[in-house]
């Protein structure tokens, strides 16, 4: 991995707090929107099957995802390296009243902190198709789960709404860089194949589903329609 793509994810980090700032939402009390992706509540329900006893939503964003994730174990730590968009993450679950079981946590993919085998699930929604380096994201993500353990993710296709955005230039094959100069990158099954065989992976599960949004406060302002492949990876228990 080059010395450039490693500075982009670093240099994104600072980007994704400050697109969670009060006056870059412009009023509004969140930047994605109050409905959790359609699929959080599924994963929560394959979680609490495994008798899931601590979860990681990772990352947590402004915490759209967190009430129905909370339903699946008696903790869920809510990771970011955003504290704007923690705190803002933080009213949601009282609002909802899950609070009670969500600890927050400032959280690096790439250096998590947390134990080997220390986390029964994981969500990781719209993560690593903003990375240059989604491998070592991956190792890590998979070094702290647990065995039998899940972590669900997602990436996105060249249908998602993004690719035909206004905004968003192209730099190279199923790579863009969107208006607030975050790297976006696409897949295909064959894409998402190589990527988990490149790290030793290998997906249980892999399928396609597509869903609209609400507009979001000066990010994607509009109704649109994301699609993503969304891939499971569970840990031998043995």
């Amino acid at each position: 991995m080059s010395t450039d793509s490693l500075s982009r994810d670093a240099a994104a980090i600072p980007l994704w707090n400050g697109a969670y700032e009060p006056a870059r939402l412009n009023g509004h009390a969140n930047l994605w929107g109050d409905p959790p992706v359609p699929y959080a509540e599924t994963a929560a329900a394959l979680f609490r099957q495994n008798a899931a006893s601590v979860l990681l939503d990772l990352p947590c964003g402004d915490g759209r995802n967190l009430p129905p994730l909370a339903g699946g174990a008696p903790i869920l730590l809510a990771g970011d390296t955003s504290t704007n968009a923690m705190a803002i993450a933080r009213t949601v679950t009282v609002k909802a009243g899950v609070a009670d079981r969500v600890v927050f946590v400032e959280v690096d993919a790439f250096a998590t902190g947390f134990l080997d085998s220390s986390i029964d699930g994981i969500f990781c929604w719209d993560l690593l198709g903003h990375l240059t380096n989604p491998e070592d994201a991956l190792r890590e993500l998979y070094r702290v789960l647990s065995p039998g353990g899940s972590l669900i993710a997602n990436m996105w296709t060249m249908n998602d709404c993004q690719v035909s955005d206004p905004n968003i230039r192209e730099v190279g094959p199923k790579e863009y860089i969107d208006h607030f100069d975050f790297y976006c990158r696409f897949f295909d099954a064959d894409d998402l194949t190589a990527l988990l065989d490149s790290v030793g992976l290998r997906a249980e599960s892999v399928e396609v589903a597509s869903w609209w949004e609400p507009p979001h406060a000066g990010y994607r302002d509009y109704v649109h329609q994301h699609e993503s492949l969304i891939f499971r990876i569970t840990k031998p228990a043995g």
